[in-house]
């Protein structure tokens, strides 16, 4: 098993990890510990052509935010990364970036100011959060994909607050591996599986954790919640993982009850 040894910083700045090993998944936040895990396995798909990343990021800029947590104990900061699915400034993103929230802000695009938002329900079992942006831009909602035509093999890419550098979302491509793979990593001392994951050839840093997993046209797919990688990295929150795993868009939305608006249909 994977041993994390997170190194706290007090004055609010994030975690970061340093891994001696690292075989099974992971977060993808400033914090949390991993328990257990489905092996990666791998794979002979031939990579596709990457979509033009410059164009993808920015078109997606406007439906991302990055959050940041300030949570107990006093001093702890969570960065990670949300989807903003409707005008009203609802946002998607990881229960493991928003619990133990003392104070939860977000920033559309990467930059400008930060925002209070407040948590409208959250599925700790299923590690998934709704918030709404108080007093500041609603964003534009997310495009999303139909459920029916994800394929594996299909390029994808990663948007995310990578490393919580204060910047535009960051984009990274790959590729679809498996879908419904299952998945456990562990959330503040419990247990959350994914019974039905995406797995994506993509790397993926501290931060994205909450992002949305896009196809070539830009609409979203899957929102990232770890990633792993059999390769030794330190330290952990400058390494990228190269394989991430994600919720399905559509059954993330379901389990927490919200229903797209038709104009997000794909």
């Amino acid at each position: 098993m994977s041993v994390l040894r997170p190194a706290r910083t007090e004055g609010g700045h994030h975690q970061l990890w340093r891994v001696a090993r690292r075989s099974l998944p992971l977060l993808i936040a400033a914090e949390a510990v991993l328990v257990a895990g489905a092996a990666v396995p791998g794979s002979s798909l031939t990579p596709p052509r990457d979509p033009d990343l410059a164009t993808l990021r920015q078109e997606m800029e406007p439906s991302v935010v990055d959050t940041i947590t300030f949570a107990e104990p006093a001093g702890t900061q969570i960065l990670g990364t949300g989807i903003v699915v409707s005008s009203t400034g609802l946002v998607l993103t990881d229960y493991h970036v928003i619990r133990g929230n003392i104070y939860i802000g977000v920033r559309v695009g990467g930059l400008g100011d930060v925002h209070q938002a407040v948590v409208v329900t959250s599925d700790a079992a299923d590690d998934l959060a709704l918030l709404q942006i108080e007093g500041g831009p609603a964003g534009k909602p997310a495009q999303l994909a139909a459920a029916s035509i994800v394929k594996v093999g299909e390029p994808v890419v990663a948007i995310g607050n990578a490393m919580g550098l204060d910047i535009e979302p960051g984009a990274a491509a790959g590729h679809l591996v498996a879908l419904n793979r299952p998945v456990s990593y562990g959330v503040g001392g419990e247990v959350v599986t994914l019974a039905r994951a995406m797995e994506a050839a993509t790397p993926i840093f501290t931060g994205d954790s909450g992002g949305p997993l896009v196809d070539g046209g830009g609409r979203v797919i899957g929102m990232i919640a770890a990633g792993s990688d059999d390769n030794p990295c330190a330290p952990a929150a400058t390494c990228p993982l190269h394989v991430t795993y994600a919720v399905p868009i559509h059954q993330a939305l379901a389990q927490i009850h919200f229903r797209p608006g038709p104009e997000q249909s794909g």
